[in-house]
């Protein structure tokens, strides 16, 4: 199995995994992005050679597997291109790190290249913090069968294992990642806003919460979100919710966003067997008579 691979899309993903590849036993043979100054100081980051650096697609002839790291309305038709110039009697591995986007999305008529995708479940907001955590990171993929051992192999060497979902589910895995990870960020957010108009420093107001945030994910890493889960709605605390209700009159778009979690909260406490079902209904059409949304109606 080769590790010969080219990397197109230096960015803070392709930046990060191939790092990892490379001080792992993969051998980068290009470094392919659309302008070649920023190209040269992504190599500079992974720690091969500058001189791998290249606006050119045909670079990627050299390599044996294909890293794509590109955005995600860009995969198509660069898998069409590099497809178009490439040997098709190599048998490439060509992977796209998209969480949304099925392996199929880069199929070309007549090509001969094994598609998959593989999704670190991690975030990119910075290149060197998500290098140092890849191998903390589970990875999800699919595509085709005959790429699979290359895939969780390239998986392996950045420290993980590759998980393999139906590819009819990568949007619904990706909403996952997205309700878990990018929602969390407003949510913090909006709390913070609610800790300013308490008169907190505007820059505290995030820091505070920090404790309690990660209080709140180790509760979680160590009993699951069922018994994890704590707060007025759990304890079964009408009176606590509706004084948050009155203090939210004045912003109804985000009484009715605190309303929506409430209702589904309710449901989580109730199937942890920690709030009686007929408390979980009390407080549902509570949160339901101050919304504009109903649960399941």
């Amino acid at each position: 199995m080769s590790k010969r691979f080219a990397l197109i899309g230096p960015g803070r993903v392709g930046s990060a995994i191939t790092r990892a590849l490379f001080e792992n036993g993969y051998q980068p043979v290009a470094v392919i992005g659309r302008s070649l100054h920023p190209t040269r100081e992504a190599c500079t980051f992974i720690g091969c050679d500058i001189s791998l650096a290249t606006t050119d697609l045909h670079a990627a002839n050299a390599a044996d597997l294909l890293l794509l790291a590109v955005p995600d309305d860009q995969i198509a038709a660069v898998a069409g291109q590099l497809q178009r110039i490439a040997n098709p009697d190599r048998g490439t591995v060509l992977i796209h790190i998209s969480g949304v986007h099925a392996a199929a999305v880069m199929r070309q008529p007549k090509s001969g290249m094994l598609l998959f995708s593989v999704h670190p479940l991690l975030p990119f907001a910075d290149r060197r913090q998500a290098f140092e955590r890849l191998h903390l990171a589970p990875y999800i993929g699919e595509g085709d069968e005959a790429a699979y051992p290359q895939a969780a192999a390239l998986c392996a060497a950045l420290g993980g294992r590759l998980e393999s979902i139906p590819t009819a589910m990568k949007p619904r895995y990706h909403a996952a990642a997205c309700l878990a990870a990018n929602y969390f960020v407003t949510l913090m957010a909006e709390a913070a806003n609610l800790l300013r108009q308490c008169g907190i420093e505007h820059s505290r107001a995030e820091t505070l919460m920090l404790p309690l945030l990660q209080s709140t994910l180790d509760n979680v890493t160590a009993c699951g979100t069922r018994q994890g889960l704590t707060g007025p709605i759990v304890r079964g605390d009408i009176g606590t919710l509706s004084a948050h209700l009155l203090a939210l009159q004045q912003q109804p778009e985000l009484r009715d966003l605190y309303c929506r979690l409430g209702c589904r909260t309710a449901l989580l406490a109730q199937d942890s067997g920690r709030l009686k079902s007929d408390s979980a209904a009390a407080i549902i059409s509570l949160l339901e008579q101050n919304s504009t949304y109903h649960d399941g109606k």
